[in-house]
């Protein structure tokens, strides 16, 4: 099963959860989507080697200018 997510800072808000676990159940897709909400972009590195099957992440502010250097490392 394939994972995708949404990583931000308080992010409960965000439609796109309930958007995408929607579609994939709709077009029988075996994926699921969650929310990433972090309290620190380093929180990233751990969700990196502890999440097995991670395809895609969309990322919000604050962390869309940071999310970068991360993936440098």
């Amino acid at each position: 099963m394939s994972k995708f997510g949404l990583i931000g800072k308080d992010i409960d808000y965000s439609f796109s959860r309930d958007y995408f676990n929607t579609k994939f159940k709709r077009e029988t897709l075996q994926h699921t989507y969650e929310n990433f909400d972090f309290k620190t972009i380093n929180e990233f590195s751990e969700l990196i080697k502890n999440k097995k099957n991670i395809q895609g992440l969309n990322v919000t502010i604050p962390y869309k200018e940071k999310i970068g250097n991360c993936l440098l490392h």
